[in-house]
């Protein structure tokens, strides 16, 4: 494998979370995603639904997991089901698992075909009045995939039945990260960090963005990561103050501040880190005076970052110390950033908030909860100077501890000092 599977137990736990929270007269479906097809008999790249591999593991498509918590026979409260190895499929895509297999990456003991589901629901929906299910909590409103269109069928089938999403009860679950998801989640910062280093070493004047992309996703992939956690931005010049900039095709100049906001995947678990460095390998004062001021909030943001705080109030904090900066930068005034417009003058220049990090690049969890300890966070200041053709994001992905924090992405340079030395050694 590309990557090395979380222990069965993990998972065994996390469903028993789940099923803890099942009244007696449920049972949850938990469908994985689709494969999504292109023209011409292709099909892009499979991952799995966060919500079913965090339950299960497995990371095979057309997979189904149905949990019964309070089933008579206790080897049926949860059931695995998925698609058998055919002769076709084994010959054009290679073997799936067996049941075996599934079973000992899983923790399920009861693993079945495919073939089996609808008989086996069709006993449940007989027996219990409410399914859950992980679609959207509007539950046809969402994005047509197996949950929603199971969602839809199901309403159809059984209108007497309560049809309840589960998202929300998911989410709750994964914002506080086990150690196994903390160490997934530093393997992909490592992995980004490498790609990071490999792009600046290519870093020149006439660059086009999508060469240093393909050094960054090249160096991805020879660390094993599962992939890139979402579309790389790598902004050069003006590019860099349009926030999610994904052309990544114009030529480097040979002034241009360079954001890349990237992030690995490995096991299915994602970092997000954004640097602004300097083609030139120097920063010019203008450029430095706009990155040290985004440093500074940043570095005050990191510091309010402990249980009890909210996302919402360190951006907040961040906003006050930039405010201040933009005196500094000569771009509003001292009565500007004193009066009552200060933050309507700022969002010229800002419009950025952090999130949750795990499964998904944006992971379940809200901006407004508090932070609890095995949180996983993102802190990502910005200023945009479209008229000076300058943008600066720093991005650090942090982990919340029982007496403050810790910054996962801290080995990656991050100070413009340490930026231009790294820059320098790695055109050496």
């Amino acid at each position: 494998m590309r990557y090395q599977p979380l222990p069965a137990k993990f998972h065994t736990a996390n469903r028993q979370k789940l099923a803890e929270l099942i009244p007696e007269h449920a049972f949850a479906i938990v469908d994985t995603a689709d494969v999504l097809r292109r023209a011409g008999d292709f099909e892009y790249p499979f991952r799995p639904d966060s919500n079913f591999y965090y339950l299960t593991g497995i990371d095979e498509s057309e997979a189904v997991l149905v949990i019964t918590p309070h089933h008579p026979n206790q080897r049926l409260r949860e059931v695995l089901f998925l698609r058998e190895t055919s002769e076709f499929t084994a010959l054009w895509e290679g073997q799936r698992l067996t049941q075996d297999q599934a079973t000992k990456r899983s923790g399920i003991q009861t693993v079945l075909w495919l073939s089996e589901l609808e008989s086996f629901l069709e006993q449940l929906v007989g027996k219990y009045s409410t399914v859950y299910l992980n679609a959207e909590s509007s539950l046809e409103s969402g994005p047509l995939n197996p949950a929603s269109r199971r969602a839809i069928k199901l309403h159809a089938q059984l209108p007497t039945h309560d049809i309840i999403s589960s998202v929300a009860i998911m989410g709750d679950m994964r914002t506080v990260k086990a150690p196994e998801e903390v160490d997934q989640i530093r393997r992909a910062i490592d992995i980004t960090g490498r790609g990071l280093a490999k792009a600046w070493a290519a870093l020149k004047p006439d660059v086009p963005e999508y060469a240093l992309e393909a050094e960054l996703t090249a160096e991805f992939t020879r660390q094993g990561a599962t992939g890139s956690a979402f579309s790389a931005i790598i902004a050069g010049g003006q590019n860099a103050t349009v926030i999610h900039y994904s052309t990544d095709a114009a030529e480097i100049g040979a002034d241009d501040l360079v954001l890349f906001d990237v992030g690995a995947e490995a096991g299915y678990y994602a970092a997000d880190i954004s640097r602004t460095v300097p083609a030139s390998g120097r920063f010019s004062d203008r450029q430095r005076a706009v990155y040290e001021a985004v440093h500074k909030a940043q570095a005050a943001g990191i510091a309010l970052h402990k249980p009890g705080a909210t996302i919402i109030s360190i951006d907040a904090a961040m906003r006050t110390v930039l405010i201040k900066e933009l005196v500094s930068l000569g771009l509003i005034t001292s009565e500007q950033a004193a009066g009552p417009d200060a933050q309507k003058h700022l969002s010229q220049y800002y419009s950025h908030i952090s999130h949750h990090l795990g499964l998904d690049v944006h992971d379940t969890g809200s901006p407004v909860e508090e932070l609890k300890t095995g949180m996983v966070v993102t802190c990502e200041p910005g200023l945009y100077l479209a008229e000076e053709g300058i943008g600066v994001r720093l991005e650090d992905d942090i982990l919340i501890t029982d007496t403050g924090c810790e910054v996962l992405s801290k080995s990656i340079p991050s100070t413009p000092d340490d930026v231009e030395a790294a820059i320098a050694g790695h055109r050496q």
